[in-house]
């Protein structure tokens, strides 16, 4: 019988699919032109009238609220961060990821910088434009050195 252990590097935790959903829905209000705060509320009310509609972790809404709260500042240091690419030019899934991976390395106390870059990787090569996850990382690595 064949369970997955927790060390099986292939295996997504539960806070790596909770960073994918806070990704999805930042993504999903950039393309929408709207703010992420109602794209979490139509979430909520869904959720509400429908038992089976899923059910967004806090944590995932605690990104979401704070990469929209923090979203000059993330942009600001990303865009210096990388050399070859504005914030804006960026693949927006890619750009997302690396804004909720910058939110939790400035500002959420239980989570390190080198797991908050290893799991933006993860999430990128999840969810991201590209199979290639050494921009992401480069990315993180130089907004992280930026303190």
């Amino acid at each position: 019988m064949g369970t997955q252990s927790s060390s099986n590097p292939d295996r997504l935790t539960a806070r790596t699919k909770w960073r994918m959903r806070a990704v999805e829905i930042l993504y999903e209000a950039e393309s929408r032109d709207t703010e992420p705060s109602k794209v979490l509320a139509e979430r909520a009310d869904r959720a509400f009238k429908d038992p089976e509609a899923p059910r967004l972790p806090a944590y995932a809404e605690q990104l979401v609220r704070g990469v929209a709260q923090h979203l000059d500042e993330l942009d600001a240091v990303l865009g210096k961060a990388s050399t070859s690419w504005s914030v804006e030019r960026m693949p927006a899934v890619d750009r997302n990821v690396l804004r909720v991976a910058l939110y939790e390395i400035r500002h959420v106390d239980d989570v390190d910088t080198a797991v908050a870059i290893k799991e933006a990787m993860r999430v990128a090569l999840q969810i991201g434009s590209s199979d290639d996850t050494s921009f992401v990382n480069a990315v993180l690595d130089a907004a992280a050195r930026d303190r």
